[in-house]
């Protein structure tokens, strides 16, 4: 799509992802969530919404479509928005059918101890969040299978986020806004 500049975030389930988003958005990006698009599919095929039912449902998704399909989905809501960020990426495959769409892309990763990520998704409540360290272990190994570990890994920019909320927002403010001045000059 011409005119669109997209930013990926990706990170492990708790790490901060949403948060990076509000942030965004409250500097004018639009903003696309790709879990969201799997628990919409999950609905129209009566899944529950727990992690596990979720989580199973997605990767059959992937098994029977390719490791891009929620990419793909993703992309048919896209607008013609100048910046959009998408949060969800979580594998190499759903970036290389982003990066064919939209070209003018960056990948960020978040990332943060697992511990914190348990305090923070407890705090948070979806019904379909890790309730115990096991559970967030059984995600964690179910997300790195897919391939989430890779597109960490490859990120162009990374942000730890171990400090408080306050000092992670303004990171990511300071960092958006160094990827606005170098892209939008």
């Amino acid at each position: 799509m011409i005119g669109v500049f997209m930013l990926i975030v990706t990170g492990m389930p708790g790490s901060g992802k949403d948060e990076f988003i509000k942030v965004a958005k409250s500097m004018g990006w639009k903003d696309y969530h790709m879990g969201d698009v799997v628990r919409k599919y999950a609905k129209m095929n009566n899944i529950g919404n727990t992690d596990k039912e979720i989580g199973t449902f997605a990767n059959s998704e992937r098994e029977l479509h390719g490791k891009d399909i929620w990419a793909v989905r993703l992309s048919e809501d896209i607008k013609d928005d100048r910046k959009v960020i998408v949060d969800g990426l979580r594998n190499m495959e759903e970036f290389d059918y982003f990066k064919t769409r939209f070209p003018d892309l960056v990948l960020i990763g978040i990332h943060t101890d697992r511990e914190e990520r348990l305090k923070r998704i407890q705090k948070r409540g979806r019904p379909d969040d890790a309730k115990v360290l096991d559970q967030l272990v059984s995600r964690d190994d179910r997300e790195l299978s897919w391939g989430i570990g890779n597109a960490i890994s490859l990120a162009e920019y990374m942000i730890v986020n171990d400090s408080t909320l306050e000092e992670f927002k303004e990171n990511a403010r300071k960092l958006l806004l160094r990827i606005e001045n170098e892209r939008f000059k």
